[in-house]
């Protein structure tokens, strides 16, 4: 990444900061949505993306992190701020309990989609039918005193985990992680600890998603199994890290925002089609361009800048 580039995302993330001063109501509430997703496609990409291990399930800690903070604050009447704080200690705990399980075994990249999906559905299950919390009827919870609250919390955690990314794959670290992705037998011999690897990431993805999953129920001002953890929020991740271009630090981002856009556009001019013409917007572009939206800019600047342009997006 360029130095010109690193200062236009400066300059992007400051007036973000400051747009909330002349923006209206409704490009509050987009930009909400829109930074929850940069935050939750980045932390997908965080595991799946520098490990290779897809996973279809990882809505389940936006789930867990969405409870973690409704029991806190309904039943337990907590304060917000320790809500937040228990949602990423469950996230996390529950990253390093599924990790012990899934990711010390040589268990296959393809049944590992598969197991995390499964695991959404058997928590979804399993909180549906605990009168406790509210069971299918969930839980209402209080609601935020300014909006503004879940823009800023949703911004630095979106920049936050973007930030991540970038470190990581910049240090010995991340080269350990380029090498499982090649290869985790080779990895293994060379001596590159693949599960410590792996457990890392997988425990640094979760915990940003139970904090947004966190944030969002608060900002919902209600939860219950079927919102919490539904599998369409794990595949909007997924999907939008790969139309980004996945395993990147800017992918997540650009994906993100972009089909965030576009999709907002296409429900407010052809409501009745709008997902039919966004699924098949993106098919064209991941069958078009594997790479995602960042292999199709860097295209573009080489072919600007000619061969001899330095510096990618990425």
């Amino acid at each position: 990444m360029s130095v010109p580039m690193k200062w236009a995302i400066a300059a992007v993330v400051a007036a973000l900061f400051v747009l909330p001063s002349w923006g209206s109501a409704y490009a509050i509430s987009f930009l909400v949505s829109m930074f929850m997703y940069v935050a939750l496609a980045g932390s997908w990409n965080l595991f799946s993306g520098m490990t290779g291990y897809a996973s279809l399930g990882q809505g389940l800690f936006f789930g867990l992190g969405a409870y973690a903070f409704g029991v806190a604050t309904v039943l337990l009447n907590w304060h917000p701020a320790a809500g937040i704080v228990l949602a990423a200690v469950v996230s996390g705990t529950g990253a390093v309990l599924l990790g012990f399980v899934l990711l010390t075994t040589r268990i296959r990249v393809a049944y590992f989609a598969i197991v995390m999906l499964g695991f959404n559905e058997v928590a979804k299950t399993v909180v549906a039918n605990i009168k406790a919390i509210g069971s299918s009827s969930g839980l209402t919870i209080p609601p935020l005193s300014s909006n503004l609250i879940a823009y800023y919390f949703l911004l630095v955690l979106a920049v936050g985990v973007t930030a991540m990314a970038y470190v990581i794959k910049r240090t010995r670290w991340g080269l350990g992680l380029k090498a499982i992705l090649a290869d985790e037998v080779a990895a293994e011999v060379t001596g590159v600890g693949t599960v410590a690897h792996k457990m890392l990431m997988f425990v640094l993805s979760a915990i940003p998603i139970g904090l947004a999953g966190s944030m969002i129920a608060w900002y919902w001002s209600y939860i219950d199994p079927y919102m919490a953890f539904d599998l369409a929020l794990s595949f909007e991740m997924v999907v939008m890290a790969i139309f980004g271009g996945v395993g990147t630090v800017m992918g997540p981002v650009l994906g993100a925002v972009i089909m965030s856009v576009v999709k907002e556009g296409l429900s407010t001019s052809i409501p009745q089609f709008h997902t039919i013409v966004f699924g098949v917007l993106v098919l064209v572009l991941i069958i078009w361009c594997p790479g995602g939206v960042i292999q199709v800019v860097d295209a573009l600047r080489r072919r600007l800048k000619g061969p001899a342009a330095g510096g990618t997006v990425r």
